[in-house]
């Protein structure tokens, strides 16, 4: 299943949701990287990230990615089951 062949607009805002959880937790983590906040939405990027993978398999990275490369913001380090070379 290549992630081309998927449908765009759910692609689209499975990134778009990528974008705002990533973007939260480098707004929280400037706060207070040791913060409950900022643990909350690190939580809930690595529970997206997590769907990303049960869903897409080996093209979950290729969401992931695209949301790096729109926001400029690295991915924070996580529990994720993948071979992933982003990290915090």
């Amino acid at each position: 299943m290549h992630l081309a062949l998927q449908n765009a607009e759910t692609i689209n805002r499975l990134v778009e949701q990528g974008e705002l959880l990533l973007k939260s937790f480098h707004v929280e983590y400037e706060k207070d990287p040791a913060g409950w906040n900022t643990e909350f939405v690190r939580g809930e990027l690595i529970g997206w990230r997590s769907t990303l993978h049960t869903l897409y398999h080996d093209y979950a990275e290729d969401i992931v990615t695209r949301v790096v490369a729109r926001t400029h913001l690295p991915i924070p380090d996580g529990e994720v089951p993948s071979g992933a070379a982003h990290a915090f």
